[in-house]
């Protein structure tokens, strides 16, 4: 019996030694999934935001107009507009959704919880990321990344004791965190490269334009009310809290790749990730800075 028992204390031991990532290191993984998740909504609300902007504001155009079916041909294209606008963004999208598919995949293998159908939820996810990875990967004028990266997470089974969940854990995590900083530092590219661009740049400044431009043309042929006045101060806040979101998403971007590396280099060091924190800690202000204005831009639509 006492032999036994050595043997089951050498065997938890040979474990412990397996699992180099310790409950805080896993944790913390954990919480970088977790302030990563849905990121790619923010970029293309840059996009939206604009699109429903230039529908709203876009009216008052429309309503300057004494012709009947100029008036109706207006609306018609601002109507068509928005929706190209939200097709375009939806075509972008896949470059971005990859980030999130890959924060959902890490949040599962870094979980402390055991579900009844993990496994199918493991599967799921990492055929998920490598079917978002090939897509991308035939999209014109992309650089491709590697694919193959679901495996890891495929591959993992949480099943038995605490230890045996915390050794797979930890043995996911250090395949699978290094293999995607690729996939990160590209994606994040693209983001960096869609924020920054000079299509972005002109269809806000034009919008700008727009604002003041279209509601003169509706005061030259209609008295305004007190509601329409509102419209139009509010029109403004919206493109000044585009301009605030589109800075504000840029710097996240760059936090994220920031936190990520630094997440790649602890772990591979075998570090105890308080470094990690810091940069985590900027990446959730950021994020937390980016909803405050989404959510800002909403309350003035409403």
């Amino acid at each position: 019996m006492r032999q036994l028992l050595l043997i089951c204390a050498a065997f938890i031991v040979l474990l412990s030694s397996c699992a180099s990532l310790t409950k805080s290191q896993i944790e913390t993984v954990n919480h970088f999934a977790r302030i990563s998740k849905n990121f790619s909504a923010y970029p293309s609300k840059i996009l939206t935001g604009l699109a429903d902007l230039s529908l709203s504001e876009g009216v008052y155009f429309s309503n300057s107009l004494d012709s009947v079916k100029l008036h109706i041909d207006d609306l018609n294209g601002l109507y068509e507009s928005k929706k190209d606008v939200y097709k375009s963004s939806a075509k972008a999208d896949i470059t971005f959704k990859i980030i999130d598919k890959y924060a959902q995949a890490l949040l599962l293998i870094s979980s402390d919880k055991h579900a009844a159908d993990l496994d199918s939820q493991t599967v799921n996810f990492g055929t998920g990321l490598d079917n978002l990875i090939t897509t991308y990967n035939t999209m014109p004028d992309v650089k491709p990344v590697q694919s193959g990266l679901g495996g890891v997470v495929g591959s993992i089974v949480l099943a038995g004791g605490k230890q045996l969940i915390r050794t797979k854990q930890a043995k996911a995590i250090q395949e699978f965190v290094p293999k995607a900083d690729t996939l990160i530092s590209v994606m994040t590219s693209n983001l960096l490269e869609f924020l920054t661009s000079t299509n972005i740049d002109l269809l806000i400044k034009n919008e700008e334009r727009n604002i003041q431009r279209n509601y003169k043309s509706f005061l030259s042929q209609r008295k305004a009310t007190i509601q329409n006045e509102r419209d139009y101060l509010g029109f403004k806040a919206d493109i000044d809290n585009i301009k605030i979101l589109r800075d504000q998403t840029i710097e996240a971007t760059k936090n994220l790749r920031k936190a990520h590396l630094k997440l790649v280099n602890e772990i591979k060091e075998k570090k105890d990730l308080k470094e990690v924190i810091a940069e985590l800690q900027t990446l959730y202000e950021d994020i937390s800075n980016v909803k405050s204005t989404i959510s800002a831009l909403n309350t003035v639509k409403n």
